[in-house]
């Protein structure tokens, strides 16, 4: 049996020892729990079983946990710069036991293990089938709402690993506007710039599994407001801007019909 109340006391302990005085930190302690509360309520919407159910909020909980040690070790969540927080997450679970803090039956470890491996992937790995996929599924979705949420409504300077002060001077790179404009995930080998970054989170939308997610991004306005941040400079990227939003909403206007 999954205990949600006794993992939600034991992240908080956990977290507790990580400083939110670092603006970054403090908004990945608010990130994991509205990131277990949307992976809920996709589970809930699919009708899933209460077992599962409360499998997909505790996947949620504990899918971040590598963070607040990649910033202590590394001061940085560029996982290009660092180390990949998926891998770091699974190492703390999994390798110094952990795990059993959360909870106590280990049937469901493999899943759990999967899902946060692959929550920060391009893509799922293939041989993934039956429920286990569902649950990677779902744990992209609630991640990437929240992302999306963050990016909307948080400081710009917390909700980025990156310096933000020439964002509207920069200039998109070619190959990540021709994927964004093509409907295709981004190739984070093609991401040079800081701009490209912004372009490749609001290209989550063609990584969304479910249209209810979709169907909440329309409605908080989530790209848009993304978009809007920034006072584009550079006249070249401000046009690219305005077309990528125009395409981004049709793309969820036809994906929610």
């Amino acid at each position: 049996m999954i205990d949600i109340e006794k993992a939600n006391k034991v992240l908080k302990e956990y977290i507790e020892r990580y400083d939110d005085s670092n603006g970054r930190i403090k908004i990945k302690k608010i990130h994991i729990f509205n990131v277990a509360k949307n992976a809920k309520k996709i589970a809930q919407n699919l009708q899933l079983s209460e077992e599962d159910i409360k499998l997909a909020e505790l996947i949620g909980l504990l899918h971040d946990i590598g963070r607040f040690e990649q910033v202590k070790r590394y001061h940085t969540f560029a996982d290009r710069e660092s180390v990949n927080h998926a891998a770091l997450g699974i190492e703390i679970l999994f390798n110094d036991g952990m795990i059993r803090e959360f909870v106590e039956d280990a049937k469901y470890d493999e899943i759990i293990k999967t899902a946060i491996q692959n929550h920060n992937t391009k893509e799922i790995q293939e041989e993934i089938k039956g429920i286990t996929l569902t649950h990677c599924k779902i744990i992209r979705d609630a991640d990437k709402l929240d992302i999306y949420k963050i990016l909307s409504e948080q400081n710009i300077e917390d909700a980025v690993w990156f310096p933000t002060d020439n964002l509207e001077n920069e200039e998109i790179s070619k190959n990540v506007y021709q994927d964004f404009i093509n409907h295709k995930k981004i190739d984070y080998k093609y991401v040079k710039t800081n701009i490209d970054c912004m372009v490749s989170w609001v290209d989550y939308i063609y990584d969304i599994y479910y249209p209810e997610t979709l169907e909440i991004i329309k409605k908080e306005q989530y790209v848009n407001k993304i978009i809007e941040r920034i006072e584009y400079k550079n006249k070249k990227t401000k046009e690219q801007m305005k077309e990528i939003r125009k395409i981004a909403n049709e793309y969820i206007n036809q994906k929610i019909i």
